[in-house]
């Protein structure tokens, strides 16, 4: 609307400058070329140029808001018609004191960075209720999240909003907000906890039964060493034990192996055999002496004889 407005001036203004230097001798021409500044800034008006990552939503003082969004890139519309432009990319809101009460009627306070960017599909409807992403980020963003914390956090009491079941909170979160930005044509992209805290006096009590629950955990972990220690004693005592009785078995069989050889030889040995022995060492030697059962030889002094 303003481009034409000052293509109607331009128009104006070069047909007064006509008529002064012409002394209101004005003819065809002179028409044409101040009607060029109208019609070059009809010709604008007429164009709507998109950048990436954007999206346009068409206004029109005849029919109102199109519901026919414009994507990227050159589009032709109406003269009075104006486009506004919804950027698409990802936003980020950051927002502190965001604040809830557990289930055990106590607060926790939060600072959040969530990030979101406008559903190209649905940015008319964003545009309808929000104008700009600034009003989105202002009354929509902040508030959504403040109703998503006040309703998950009553489902945890406060030990487990700061301990095991942190996570289990921020994924709820997660859902619920992510559901009511898609209501309002938002999509939802990530959130993150940067700081949650619930007062000093909390603060402390939960830190002293972290204290107290390490201190129950490291003496359970020294009586299981404990316990381990003693099994491993009594299997090294079982071993050796096990050791020495195979090491007295083994004499005991090695003893009674000799024994019975011995017993054996000696029941080999006969009157017959030592006679034989006797009279071949005889042969042999020339005389022989049988103590205890050996055959001791000898040879004679007087062998020539």
């Amino acid at each position: 609307m303003i481009i034409i407005l000052i293509g109607i001036v331009l128009s104006l203004a070069a047909l007064v400058l006509f008529y002064i230097k012409t002394r209101a001798k004005i003819g065809l021409p002179h028409v044409i070329l101040a009607v060029i500044p109208l019609l070059l800034s009809v010709a604008a008006a007429s164009v709507a140029i998109i950048p990436a990552n954007s999206v346009g939503v068409s206004y029109s003082p005849f029919n109102g808001v199109s519901e026919n969004t414009l994507s990227e890139g050159v589009h032709f519309k109406g003269v009075f018609d104006k486009v506004y432009q919804i950027n698409t990319e990802v936003q980020t809101k950051k927002l502190e004191n965001i604040s809830g009460q557990t289930k055990d009627a106590q607060y926790i306070t939060m600072i959040i960075d969530v990030k979101y960017k406008v559903d190209r599909s649905k940015a008319f409807e964003v545009f309808k209720q929000y104008r700009n992403l600034e009003n989105v980020s202002t009354n929509l963003i902040a508030p959504l999240v403040q109703r998503s914390i006040e309703s998950v956090s009553t489902n945890y009491n406060i030990m487990e909003v700061l301990g095991e079941k942190r996570n289990n909170l921020y994924k709820e979160v997660e859902t619920d907000l992510k559901a009511r930005l898609a209501e309002n044509g938002i999509t939802f992209v990530s959130i993150n906890f940067d700081d949650t805290d619930a007062g000093n006096v909390i603060e402390k009590a939960i830190q002293d039964e972290a204290v107290a629950k390490k201190a129950v955990e490291t003496a359970e972990q020294e009586k299981l060493k404990a316990e381990v220690e003693a099994q491993k004693r009594v299997v090294e005592a079982q071993a050796n034990k096990d050791k020495a009785k195979i090491e007295a078995e083994t004499k005991l069989i090695q003893a009674q192996a000799e024994a019975d050889s011995n017993k054996i030889i000696s029941q080999s040995i006969t009157p017959e055999l030592l006679k034989r022995m006797e009279m071949e060492a005889r042969q042999k030697f020339g005389w022989v002496t049988v103590q205890g059962g050996s055959v001791i030889a000898s040879t004679p002094q007087n062998q020539d004889k």
